[in-house]
């Protein structure tokens, strides 16, 4: 089965994964997490809710606890399973197209991944044993967490939710800071108005006539679960994650950044980085202990280790917001204080695994001609231009390469590089 991937169970709904599935799954993971209580929350897409109930009755009776959470961002049931030391479960398929539903398992705020859980599916021996399932608000708790010691924020904020959980608690939890809000796409839509739900800059570009029509000071767009979080300016442009990375740095004075092997050179120049590979659990499982204080991913992704180790749109929009009411200085502005970024990326569809290899097995031979080589994660080629990285997805039968050039020309140059090495 397709649906047990690297660091998460998700598929398309009903074909891949149904309620009988999901069901399986979830007794399979109850049967693999230690502990009674696990804490449960779901997104607002068609599978998800579908597959809810089935996957509460799975938990039950394979002797867990389960406190349901009820639909909201995939934070608050791992907030929960952070502040608890325990278990917690989201139904999601974070910013994946809408006929897609998933499961992801946590324990202790960290992203359980699915080998083990994929075994006891397979073997299909379950704890027999007989839970309950009550209901408890995280919900007042969570906010009160990523807001403590933020004051109020006199700022006019442009949200966009796409439709997604964060559709509601996004608002709510800025108006209670002070500011005035416009929402684009107002309502909770399990379609996600159409779109991917995902922070990037082709879905940013209705948020970002919005901010500019309506003179706001900011635009935040949250994916489908609530875990990554893009900005526009308030002239209404996209402001690429590694200049909102750099913000971070400088403004909440980090110093030891953990990012993936995909992030921009530039971040060199703001702190110290230590790279790893590409996934939330990577950067999950060396955030716990606090030796970095930040980790960063290129797709928005914001991990605050002061707080916790999982990644938090909801809480970046905070803290960037806070950056601009206490500096009085425009985004765009903060935006000017920092190098401007070259960065492409590209995805290479492949029918099947083999194909794949050979394709990637292809590109290394050709990439070691232009630079130093690193294997973090794929390969990397750094030269004295910038990088190329060649790294198979986890989540998807593809290929992704990013480049990145020290300037514009730079830039050029990398990119007809890979476009030579990849075609």
């Amino acid at each position: 089965m397709e649906i047990f991937k690297e660091y998460d169970i998700r598929g398309l709904y009903p074909q891949e994964i149904d309620e009988e599935k999901a069901y399986k799954i979830s007794r399979a993971i109850a049967t693999t997490l230690k502990g009674k209580k696990i804490f449960l929350g779901y997104d607002n897409r068609v599978g998800s809710l579908a597959i809810r109930d089935f996957v509460k009755k799975g938990l039950v009776e394979s002797g867990k606890d389960v406190v349901d959470l009820g639909l909201g961002p995939i934070m608050i049931p791992v907030f929960a399973s952070f502040i608890e030391k325990t278990n917690g479960l989201c139904i999601t398929a974070s910013h994946n197209p809408a006929k897609y539903t998933g499961l992801l398992p946590y324990n202790k705020g960290v992203t359980v991944t699915p080998e083990k859980v994929k075994s006891v599916y397979d073997k299909g021996k379950f704890t027999e044993k007989v839970g309950n399932i009550v209901e408890e608000d995280y919900y007042e708790r969570y906010i009160s967490y990523i807001t403590k010691g933020i004051g109020k924020l006199n700022l006019n904020v442009g949200i966009d939710s796409m439709g997604g959980s964060t559709t509601s608690i996004a608002q709510d939890i800025f108006k209670r800071l002070g500011c005035k809000i416009k929402l684009l796409h107002p309502m909770p839509d399990s379609n996600f108005y159409g779109k991917t739900p995902e922070p990037i800059k082709e879905n940013a570009i209705e948020l970002g006539k919005m901010v500019k029509k309506s003179s706001l000071d900011l635009g935040m767009q949250f994916d489908a679960d609530g875990d990554r979080v893009a900005f526009v300016d308030e002239t209404g442009k996209f402001v690429d994650p590694m200049v909102i990375t750099m913000i971070f740095i400088k403004y909440l004075k980090l110093k030891k950044v953990l990012a993936t092997v995909s992030c921009s050179l530039h971040l060199e120049e703001f702190a110290k980085i230590t790279y790893s590979k590409v996934g939330r659990p990577n950067l999950e499982k060396r955030l716990v202990n606090k030796k970095f204080d930040l980790g960063v991913e290129t797709a928005s992704h914001y991990y605050f280790a002061k707080y916790f180790p999982f990644s938090d749109g909801l809480l970046g929009g905070i803290l960037l917001a806070n950056i601009l009411n206490k500096t009085k200085k425009k985004l765009s502005q903060l935006v000017n204080e920092f190098p401007t970024v070259y960065f492409g990326s590209a995805s290479l569809p492949f029918e099947n695994e083999s194909k794949r290899t050979a394709k990637m097995n292809k590109i290394e031979k050709e990439a070691v001609k232009y630079g130093k080589i690193e294997r973090i994660d794929g390969i990397k080629v750094i030269n004295e231009q910038g990088f190329m990285l060649f790294r198979k997805s986890n989540t998807e039968p593809i290929l992704r390469v990013y480049y990145e050039g020290k300037d514009e020309e730079a830039y050029r140059k990398i990119k007809d590089i890979v476009n030579s090495i990849i075609k």
